[in-house]
């Protein structure tokens, strides 16, 4: 059975988030993570939210797990800067949208998304 980082269904993945991420968002992806890994600059806290945001909603899009380990190498970069507010995140997410990185997830349930949510599993 494949490893999962968290207690959900793998055919629920694609559920969880409103918005789905796009061919531009992927070449961004890359992008980021060539800067800090294959670069080494040192990343600003904002492009750390944004990769983190991007490489989640990936996940979940695919059910592909194997990016796990770099979303959390990224958590605990950014932790080193301390805490995300959720409107900061909320405004992460609305450049990603403006700018064509992230589109609606016609797949989204929110129904779904609510009782994780009440089920303690607020982290993904």
């Amino acid at each position: 059975m494949e490893k999962q980082p968290y207690q959900i269904q793998m055919q629920d993945y694609p559920k969880l988030f409103r918005y789905r991420i796009t061919q531009q968002g992927l070449y961004h992806i890359e992008d980021l993570v060539s800067q800090i890994y294959l670069e080494e600059q040192t990343p600003t806290m904002y492009t750390l939210v944004k990769l983190g945001i991007l490489l989640r909603v990936n996940m979940c899009q695919t059910q592909n797990l194997q990016n796990e380990s770099l979303f959390q190498d990224v958590s605990a970069r950014a932790k080193k800067f301390g805490g995300v507010e959720p409107q900061y995140i909320h405004e992460c997410v609305k450049s990603l949208i403006a700018r064509g990185l992230l589109e609606s997830n016609p797949k989204y349930d929110r129904s779904l998304a609510m009782r994780l949510h009440l089920s303690g599993l607020s982290s993904v």
